[in-house]
């Protein structure tokens, strides 16, 4: 997502040699985001551009630059430093700060001890050396995300490269919990071809073979975690088993009522886990209870409202209104399914994630609805803001030494 702050084109390759690449990767170790443009002297002069080199000199250095790369870099605060080649050296850049203060603040830092990049570092400088590309860092990240950082710590790391296929807007690469430079580059391999999905109903829908990706850092966050712990009866090992199910999370719009949506959860659990599950139900149940919330029994309906043989546990409010609930189906002998509604009653949705190829994870929204609503913050780039469909994959999650793969797909108007 980082990679889409700015525009996008697609054709030539950079002129840095070795010596070049080599101070890049050096300005990327001190880099919360970092991005490659390739440059098109059929466009206008970029802003940067004109604001770093003068309304005079910027036309001109454009022209000249003719479709090589220039990069945009973060560093730990501030406005981006903009880095050309030399336009006298390939072996060199040419770093244009956003004033005297911050080429200060850089010319004061420490040296880095020199090193060489890792495999999975070095395939990210290819990118950034080669097209349109995006490095960011967890600082990066959640400058762009932020109060939905917590939920992407699986993602705080990544390397993508962006395209633009017709009214596709494409970005595929490594994405892990850990820097680089720890990880294996040989598994970070991720499928080529790009993939349509049937557009979801839903404002958000998350469809992957485990929850962990998403709220792994938010369940295990020692603060929560003890909250879990000892008011709802969630352990260690009962969050390690709903961390690791199957599910389908969908956002939905609500016309009318307290809340402006409703999150239901449908996730796939080991049937010999079912009496622990039903007890932190129960636990559950105690502290709603001693909120003033009152539950009632109602027959389980699907998605278009069809009744079920299934039941649910749904909790109102003192007024009566429908809060949320759940339903834990009787089950079979492998599994059981726990239903989970928050804002409204639960209900029987799509079922947990039939796997096209290798993927592991897969969301599909609409931004410039949930723009519309005010759920998604200004702080999002706006070629995101203005999609109507998003549709982002995972072919493989991130492991403890291994990077995952993702790919994000914008319908772009």
């Amino acid at each position: 997502m980082p990679a889409l702050l700015l525009g996008t084109s697609s054709l030539l390759t950079p002129s840095l040699n070795r010596h070049g690449t080599a101070e890049l990767f050096e300005l990327s170790r001190r880099a919360r985001l970092v991005q490659s443009f390739e440059a098109d002297p059929s466009r206008s002069v970029p802003k940067v551009w004109q604001k770093r080199l003068g309304p005079s000199a910027a036309p001109d250095r454009w022209a000249r630059h003719g479709r090589g790369l220039w990069w945009l870099i973060w560093l730990d605060d501030g406005e981006p430093l903009l880095a050309l080649p030399s336009a006298s050296n390939s072996s060199s850049l040419d770093l244009l700060f956003a004033d005297a203060l911050h080429r200060s603040s850089f010319d004061q830092l420490q040296s880095l001890q020199p090193r060489e990049p890792s495999g999975l570092e070095q395939s990210c400088l290819q990118r950034l050396t080669s097209g349109t590309a995006v490095l960011w860092q967890p600082s990066g990240l959640a400058s762009i995300s932020g109060s939905l950082f917590p939920a992407l710590a699986s993602v705080s790391h990544g390397c993508l490269r962006v395209a633009l296929q017709g009214d596709r807007l494409m970005a595929e690469g490594p994405v892990a919990s850990r820097p680089f430079a720890s990880l294996q580059a040989d598994q970070a391999k991720g499928q080529t071809n790009s993939v349509r999905f049937d557009p979801s109903s839903a404002y958000l829908e998350l469809n992957s073979v485990a929850l962990q990706p998403l709220l792994g850092s938010v369940f295990n966050n020692p603060l929560i975690a003890e909250q879990l712990d000892s008011r709802y009866g969630l352990p260690q090992e009962l969050r390690d088993v709903l961390l690791a199910a199957p599910v389908v999370l969908r956002v939905d719009v609500l016309e009318a009522g307290r809340f402006q949506a409703s999150v239901q959860a449908r996730l796939m659990l080991a049937a010999d886990q079912t009496d622990w599950i039903k007890r932190s139900l129960d636990a559950v149940a105690t502290a709603l209870l001693k909120r003033g919330f009152q539950m009632e029994q109602r027959p389980l309906l699907s998605s278009n409202g069809r009744p079920s043989n299934r039941v649910a546990n749904v909790w109102l409010d003192p007024q009566g209104h429908p809060q949320g609930g759940w339903s834990l189906s009787s089950g079979t002998q492998d599994q059981v399914e726990l239903l989970l509604g928050l804002g409204d009653v639960p209900t029987i949705g799509p079922s947990p994630l039939k796997r096209m190829g290798q993927q592991q994870l897969r969301l599909q929204g609409k931004p410039d609805q949930l723009v519309r609503l005010g759920w998604l913050g200004p702080g999002w780039p706006r070629v995101i803001g203005n999609a109507s469909q998003l549709e982002l994959e995972m072919t493989a999650l991130p492991k403890n030494q291994q990077p995952g793969w993702l790919r994000l797909q914008l319908e772009v108007p």
